[in-house]
């Protein structure tokens, strides 16, 4: 090929200077050529939010309302709608409130569509390997430019949250959970073809650590542009301590054909010496990625999955990290406090004692090939969902109820009937 696909990463050391970050924007539009136009798409990351524990997860609004306000200056773009679909059995309409992006439905251009209330349109797939087609919201189809504003972040299964894995969130929940095991990573990948965005904004100033969820922040200080996904998560993941080849997704994307297939192919044009960036995320801190490893009572009894005859680490097991991180951030230390519970995923060989209290065999497979002392209860699933987990979690395992949360309690049910009536509405009604 000719020209190399440019990465821009710009310093930008908070985000008070709301001015500042759309020069930033504004600037790196320019310099890679990029010309949104018509119906845009601008995507941000919200796989949660939550006011006092889910703080360093999502987008953050400034970088939203930068790249909102630069949009709508543009005489050739249209409409912009504001979409995204959050984590399973999650309302979008919730996490929105709680990352403050409710005040954008009042920018001038703007729309916001969330995905589990679109209409779907059945999408066939070229290059998939897990999905041969799927049904997409009509939003991300119709859409004439797709602007992608992830959260750089480490993912406890993935290694990378970054533009390819956002795609994640233009599945329906159905669709989001086919596929959620040891073909993960091919997902992801598959996902790519209707979901590769024309400009990418990385929200890399405060990144997140441990886990995607509720995530523990780092100050890294910088603005990632491009417009390539697989170019500027090359990048990402570098920046993070990984090889690009070290992230399955990314490096099935690029043996696919989706370029840059290299990083020679790759220019960075960076405003702080890429060195230094690296220096400012030694010490990444990667908790949760091995439930083994984590500083708990909980024992874990992991086999392998029947179809594969290795262990599934995209499955329950992701769950499962996801779920303990959340119980860890609602309450600090509760994973030190907790019954010392057996937890079983997948075939397991060999024996388990319950110690008094009951086994949990996590997802349909989850099964015992050895001696069992104590009684077991199977939570059902594949994989199972966090929310699915938090209930026997909390009773068996006496771990905090983050559901029990005032939040929780009084929004996540209106949200949810509200959320539900606006998809019968588009869905059945409108269609």
């Amino acid at each position: 090929m000719g020209d190399k696909y440019k990465v821009i990463i710009r310093s930008c050391p908070d985000y008070d200077d709301l001015s500042r970050i759309r020069g930033i924007v504004t600037g790196g539009m320019e310099q890679l050529g990029a010309r949104p136009h018509g119906k845009v798409l601008l995507k941000p990351n919200i796989v949660f939010a939550h006011r006092r524990y889910g703080r360093f997860t999502y987008t953050n609004p400034a970088v939203i309302e930068a790249i909102i306000d630069e949009l709508a200056t543009r005489p050739e773009v249209e409409r912009i709608t504001l979409g995204e679909r959050t984590a399973v059995y999650m309302p979008t309409r919730y996490n929105f409130g709680e990352a403050g992006y409710n005040r954008f439905r009042k920018k001038p251009k703007v729309k916001v569509r969330f995905f589990e209330e679109d209409v779907l349109v059945e999408i066939p797939f070229e290059r998939g390997s897990v999905h041969k087609s799927l049904r997409l919201p009509r939003t991300l189809i119709e859409a004439d430019y797709k602007v992608y504003a992830p959260k750089l972040k480490h993912h406890v299964s993935s290694r990378l949250t970054c533009s390819l894995k956002l795609n994640i969130g233009i599945c329906d929940q159905k669709e989001r959970l086919k596929f959620h095991h040891y073909k993960l990573e091919e997902k992801i990948a598959d996902l790519y073809e209707p979901g590769h965005p024309d400009l990418v904004v990385v929200d890399a100033i405060t990144i997140g650590q441990q886990n995607e969820i509720v995530a523990k922040p780092m100050h890294l200080g910088v603005i990632i542009m491009g417009t390539s996904g697989v170019a500027v998560d090359s990048v990402a993941a570098r920046l993070i301590g990984f090889k690009p080849d070290d992230i399955e997704h990314l490096r099935i994307a690029r043996s696919r054909g989706w370029e840059p297939v290299s990083d020679d192919d790759i220019e960075i044009i960076t405003d702080v010496p890429f060195e230094e960036l690296q220096e400012r995320t030694k010490g990444f801190d990667r908790t949760f990625s091995d439930l083994q490893k984590l500083d708990t009572r909980l024992r874990f009894f992991i086999g392998k999955y029947p179809e594969i005859d290795d262990i599934c680490y995209g499955g329950c097991i992701n769950m499962l990290k996801g779920a303990l991180a959340t119980f860890d951030a609602y309450k600090p230390g509760c994973l030190k406090d907790c019954n010392d519970s057996a937890i079983v995923i997948g075939e397991y060989e060999g024996d388990v004692d319950g110690h008094g209290h009951t086994i949990l065999l996590v997802g349909n497979c989850a099964n015992v090939n050895g001696e069992v002392k104590g009684k077991t209860k199977r939570i059902k699933g594949c994989p199972v969902s966090i929310p699915l987990f938090a209930l026997p979690g909390t009773f068996y395992c006496k771990l905090p109820n983050v559901y029990m949360d005032f939040n929780y309690f009084v929004k996540y049910p209106y949200c949810f009937i509200v959320s539900y009536i606006h998809k019968f509405i588009n869905r059945v009604l409108l269609r």
